[in-house]
């Protein structure tokens, strides 16, 4: 079963940065060898075999964050291109473009902020037609922000999501999105050189597909499988509904540790599932002017009909769209050689936990690149 990620696949890796002015720049590029370029599962009954390729990626990212009639606005901008060198896998030479713009305006002298926030994501294939996992994901809601001072913040959104997935636009959607952040200081001495925050979450999407849900046709007893499915005059209608909490500890050490749980509710076979997420992550000083990021990811997936494995590469329906049921271990190392240059090394290793027995995933990768900030 190849599963690609929902409005995911490539990440900009930048840097934090602290400048007076309101514009920052940040430039990336690097070369990358990759074991399983396209993300595939392979097994019995797949028509899928791994690919290990170069990569190379070069990209950059315009943060501008200043005010404006009464309020405060941030505009962030971004892209990334990602080259394969084998041929065979020239569908994912893709090009992502990112924008975020975020205003908010405070009630006079309460503690309490209004204002809109919009999004976007547009990942375009770069020399073939249609390239692999490409998509548009436009997102926009009205913002309220209530402050409780001392490290205390409620961030509260409602608005609308519409996503276009270019490959198969049976699995278009859009639909109502509603979100909440709470930030609080659980402890922070008087010197201000340590901390432990508190951030909790919580989300719901509601989905409305450009395609007919599906139903169970299997034999009573059968494992579940797309050969013996049937199709409904039925639209698909997905809830997507996620909690979550993060602790992160502040010192000489940035450690930080998180879990959340994805619960996606179909009407249609095969696409219901509860995701249980965990990372840990630790970020420190080392020898030699190093610093170093450890990030570990555990995810497990149970499918509430039943792990559906697609054998039939033209039954496309049964590719899912969000985030891979794969753990991984991640590390970085960095090291500044300039007021605004630093080199960069990342390797990681992707592990698919709780999958079938006739099919794996298996991926690992080494980056190494330089990073532009100023």
């Amino acid at each position: 079963m190849r599963r690609v990620p929902r409005a995911a696949g490539l990440v900009l890796v930048t840097s934090s940065l602290a400048h007076a002015a309101p514009w920052s720049v940040t430039l990336e590029g690097g070369a990358e060898q990759d074991t399983n370029v396209q993300r595939v599962e392979t097994g019995p009954g797949l028509d899928t075999e791994r690919i290990a390729s170069s990569v190379v990626r070069i990209g950059g990212k315009l943060d501008r964050r200043d005010r404006i009639a009464g309020g405060n606005y941030a505009l962030v901008m971004s892209a990334l291109a990602r080259m394969v060198g084998d041929d065979q896998a020239s569908s994912e030479n893709v090009m992502l473009f990112a924008g975020e713009l975020r205003y908010l305006r405070p009630i006079e002298d309460r503690r309490v902020s209004f204002g809109v926030g919009f999004g976007g994501v547009n990942a375009v294939p770069i020399t073939n037609e249609i390239g692999a996992r490409t998509f548009i994901n436009l997102a926009a809601d009205g913002l309220l922000v209530l402050d409780g001072g001392e490290g205390k913040q409620l961030t509260v959104g409602f608005g609308w999501r519409d996503f276009t997935y270019k490959e198969n636009r049976e699995f278009d959607w859009t639909g109502p999105a509603a979100t909440a952040r709470l930030d609080l200081w659980l402890w922070a001495p008087s010197d201000g050189t340590r901390s432990v925050e508190l951030a909790a979450i919580a989300g719901f999407e509601s989905r409305e597909y450009n395609s007919t849900a599906l139903v169970n046709a299997c034999p009573p007893g059968a494992p579940p499988s797309d050969s013996c499915s049937a199709g409904t005059s039925r639209t698909r209608r997905d809830r997507s509904q996620r909690i979550g909490a993060e602790v992160t500890y502040t010192g000489r050490t940035i450690a930080t540790l998180g879990y959340q749980l994805t619960v996606i509710d179909s009407n249609s076979f095969g696409q219901s599932l509860i995701r249980h997420r965990t990372t840990g992550s630790v970020t420190r000083s080392l020898p030699w002017g190093l610093f170093g990021t450890a990030l570990a990811i555990l995810q497990i997936d149970q499918f509430v009909d039943g792990l559906v494995v697609k054998k039939d590469l033209q039954r496309s329906e049964f590719t899912s769209l969000d985030d891979e049921n794969r753990s991984s271990l991640q590390l970085r190392l960095g090291k500044p050689v300039s007021g605004k240059w630093t080199v960069e090394t990342r390797g990681a290793i992707w592990r698919e936990l709780g999958g079938t027995m006739d099919t794996s995933f298996r991926r690992a990768s080494i980056y190494v690149g330089a990073i532009y900030a100023r």
